[in-house]
């Protein structure tokens, strides 16, 4: 009778070790995985989300938006994807602008599109100088007039 115990015991033994495995590695597992997906959507390049920013020049203010930005130095600011500068003026669209919010300058080596009222200028890139007051484009540009 005590070895018929003993066989029970030790099954019973080894049954309860390898479910109590089990439920050890699934739970180690699946904290894992969680802890991947969380660092995937908490962790991005991007410092600011939506930076606004203006340039107070003399005649006009121009507002400047993007999706994205990055700090570059303390004053300086490289704005991505979609970035505008609007004014009641005027419109420059491009990708890529290194934004100064000390000096209110900025300037972009990318494709940049300038819309005003009868004026329409595509240009390889774009210096904005002087706290706004003048505009130089550079590379191969198109000018259109209306």
């Amino acid at each position: 009778m005590l070895s018929i115990n003993r066989n029970y015991i030790l099954f019973f033994s080894l049954f309860i070790s390898i479910i109590f495995l089990i439920i050890i590695f699934s739970k180690y597992f699946s904290i894992s995985f969680s802890k991947i997906k969380i660092n995937n959507n908490i962790i991005s390049n991007v410092d600011i989300t939506a930076p606004r920013f203006s340039i107070n020049s003399l005649n006009q203010k121009i507002l400047v938006t993007a999706k994205e930005g990055n700090f570059v130095d303390k004053d300086k600011i490289l704005l991505k994807k979609n970035v505008l500068f609007k004014s009641n003026k005027f419109s420059i669209e491009s990708d890529n602008v290194i934004f100064d919010r000390k000096e209110q300058t900025a300037r972009s080596e990318n494709n940049s599109t300038f819309k005003s009222k009868k004026t329409k200028i595509s240009a390889e890139g774009f210096n904005i100088y002087d706290k706004g007051q003048k505009i130089k484009f550079f590379g191969n540009s198109t000018i259109t007039l209306k």
